[in-house]
């Protein structure tokens, strides 16, 4: 069996560390991933060098170098985001990608565009990372310990705590 390329698929909302920190540990866990998005609403935009240098830094040190991409869509802009991942999705699929999918950083129109949307295409998992004391919320994964980072995947292979 071949086994298909992963496209990450990540939504930057209020918090930046949220989706460095995210993609950290699943590469911790040996996830890879040949081409990387961000989306993002307007008013989150200005977090976008910062987040694409990070995620950068983090896949060169693990020996990785996946192409990296921002989208940007109008603030509560759930129509344009539906639009917008399909378009991306379809694309992706037709070139021989699965979909991996981390919701931990993106607000409600985002998220619920992108999983109204996935459903329709391989999906490699959806992620999200919780945070159980918010004494931690600005700073780097290997700076909180990692039983305060839960990360579960929505699509059940058991990846729940650390």
């Amino acid at each position: 069996m071949v086994k298909r390329k992963v496209a990450y698929v990540t939504l930057l909302g209020r918090s930046p560390w949220a989706v460095v920190n995210t993609y950290y540990k699943l590469l911790t866990r040996g996830g890879r991933a040949e081409k990387i998005y961000v989306f993002t609403e307007e008013r989150y935009k200005h977090n976008l060098p910062k987040v694409v240098r990070a995620l950068k830094a983090l896949s060169e040190a693990y020996n990785t170098n996946p192409a990296i991409e921002t989208v940007v869509v109008p603030d509560y802009g759930f129509f344009v985001a539906d639009e917008k991942f399909r378009e991306l999705f379809s694309k992706l699929e037709k070139e021989g990608y699965r979909m991996g999918l981390d919701i931990t950083s993106g607000r409600k129109a985002l998220v619920a565009a992108a999983i109204v949307q996935i459903k329709e295409f391989p999906v490699a998992f959806i992620v999200y990372m919780g945070l159980y004391d918010t004494e931690f919320p600005d700073r780097p994964y290997m700076m909180i310990p990692t039983h305060m980072q839960p990360i579960k995947n929505f699509l059940g292979d058991g990846s729940e705590g650390d």
